[in-house]
Formats: structure tokens, C-alpha cells, sequence
């Protein structure tokens, strides 16, 4: 009798977890819905600020009809739908898909112009997390690919809608990559190592000419030449400051260099980084 209630029990258990299958299959398999309705639904979603929603639309419309009518509007929307979510890694990927994938589309310069400024914005919402901190003094690795992605921009599509944001932006992007350079240069300069001192500042001058670094970024090459006691490679760089920036405060009344005077205690937020290798 035990074995047979024991059977029973177990049967009805089966039975049972067979009924909580069958309704969850029930449940996954929704039907479709025309593409248009999934896309009406993620322009509404978008609309209202519901970008989550917005997103699981247009991933709906893309895996069920991934070569429909509005298959490339859906890529579009999607990567400002990322966008708007502050998820700027995920903006940048759908960014890559949509150039990779309609090179020729009239938007592409649209897709290049997000791709540069979601890797801006995911630098700025980093920047942003240290209250009155200066974007120079952190991790410019980020900053700098933003550049050169506006820079690809710029190249391809100069005359477009967003070239003159994107050329703006470049500008800020130049002065806050070149001051983290020479943040790190006084860095080495302060621990005497006058050579990749000098390796920071030439980057400086090299890659971003027209920035307002570039006097501070001489005066750290002479001081740098001075140290490794390479003294005609340090006249030249002095007669380049001199022609270039005659009233520089690098320079005394008759025209000699002012050495270089380091702050006697270095910024201990920047010298975490330092210490992290996230800053190198």
C-alpha cells in the first residue's frame, strides 16, 4: 500500500512538473507581430524616455526580421536608444555593427559621429565621478580614442550635419589629453626620470601642435635635455620657446630659461593612479 501512495505521489510530482513545462513553453513562445507594430512600439517607447523599452523593441523587430523594411532604421534607433540608457559600451558596439554593416548607407555618417561620441561620453561620465577633479589629471586613454574617432569623422564626412559638434569637441579632447601629458611628464620629472619625462612632452608637441600645452611642453623638453645633460638638444628647444613664446614665464628678462620649479608635493589622487598603472 505504501509503495503504491508512494507511486501515486510521485506520479502526480511528474505529472505536475510536466504542467509547469508545458505553460512556461506557452509563455516563451509569443507569437510575432508585424515589424512595424515592434517598431511603432520602440518610437513610442523612445518618446516617452523608456529606452530600456525602447531597446527590447527593437531587439524584438531585429531578431525576427533582421532584413525587414525597417531592419537599418531599427540599428539607427538602437544605438541612440543606448544612448539615451547611459549605456555608452553597448552605443559604440551597435555603432560598429551599423558601419560594418551599411558602409554605404546614407546615415553612416550618423553611426561614425555616435561611435565617437559614446567612447566621449563614457570618458565624461568617468571624469565626472571625482568632484572638482581635472580631466587631465586622470586616464586619458579613453579621451584620446574619442579624438581620434571624431578625427575619423571629420575626415570622412567634413561637410556633415554633426562635423562642427564633433570639431568642437575636438578641441576639448586636444587640451585635456595634451594637459594629462604633461601632468605626467612633471610626474617624472619629480621622481627623476628626465627620459620618459621628455618622451610625454614630445608627444605633446607632435600630436597636438595647436594646443595651449605646447609652452609648458617646450620648458619640459629643455628641462628634460638639462638633466640628461644633452645641452645643444636643450638650446635648440630654448630657441624654439624663445622665437615661438618671447614673453613665456619659462624665460627671464634677458632671454635665459627659468628651470623648472616642481610643486613640492605631488596631487595624491594622481599618484594613486600612478601607483595603479591605470595612469602610466
Amino acid at each position: 500500500m505504501g509503495f503504491h501512495h508512494s507511486l501515486l505521489r510521485f506520479s502526480g510530482i511528474v505529472s505536475f512538473s510536466f504542467l509547469i513545462v508545458a505553460c512556461s513553453s506557452q509563455q516563451v513562445q509569443e507569437p510575432d507581430l508585424p515589424e512595424r507594430v515592434y517598431y511603432e512600439k520602440a518610437q513610442k517607447a523612445l518618446a516617452d524616455n523608456l529606452p530600456t523599452t525602447a531597446i527590447k523593441h527593437l531587439r524584438d523587430l531585429d531578431s525576427r526580421y533582421p532584413f525587414g523594411e525597417f531592419s537599418s532604421r531599427a540599428e539607427l534607433d538602437l544605438i541612440f536608444a543606448h544612448m539615451q540608457a547611459s549605456d555608452f559600451i553597448s552605443a559604440h558596439a551597435a555603432a560598429e555593427r551599423f558601419i560594418k554593416n551599411h558602409p554605404e548607407n546614407e546615415a553612416a555618417d550618423y553611426a561614425y559621429y555616435m561611435r565617437a561620441l559614446s567612447t566621449y561620453k563614457g570618458a565624461e561620465s568617468l571624469i565626472t565621478r571625482f568632484l572638482n577633479a581635472d580631466p587631465s589629471a586622470r586616464d586619458s586613454k579613453e579621451l584620446a580614442k574619442a579624438f581620434r574617432e571624431f578625427a575619423d569623422f571629420t575626415g570622412r564626412y567634413p561637410d556633415s550635419t554633426y562635423a562642427p559638434d564633433a570639431k568642437a569637441r575636438m578641441l576639448y579632447l586636444r587640451d585635456m589629453v595634451a594637459r594629462h601629458e604633461l601632468q605626467v611628464a612633471r610626474y617624472y620629472l619629480k621622481r627623476k626620470a628626465p627620459l620618459s619625462a621628455l618622451q610625454r612632452s614630445q608627444q605633446v608637441i607632435l600630436n597636438y601642435p595647436s594646443s595651449q600645452s605646447v609652452e609648458e611642453a617646450l620648458a619640459i623638453n629643455i628641462q628634460s635635455y638639462l638633466d640628461l645633460e644633452k645641452n645643444l638638444l636643450a638650446d635648440t628647444n630654448l630657441a624654439v620657446l624663445k622665437q615661438n613664446f618671447p614673453s613665456s614665464s619659462y624665460l627671464d628678462s634677458a632671454g635665459n630659461f627659468v628651470p623648472l620649479r616642481l610643486p613640492s608635493d605631488a596631487d595624491p589622487g594622481f599618484l594613486y593612479w600612478v601607483s595603479l598603472g591605470i595612469i602610466d
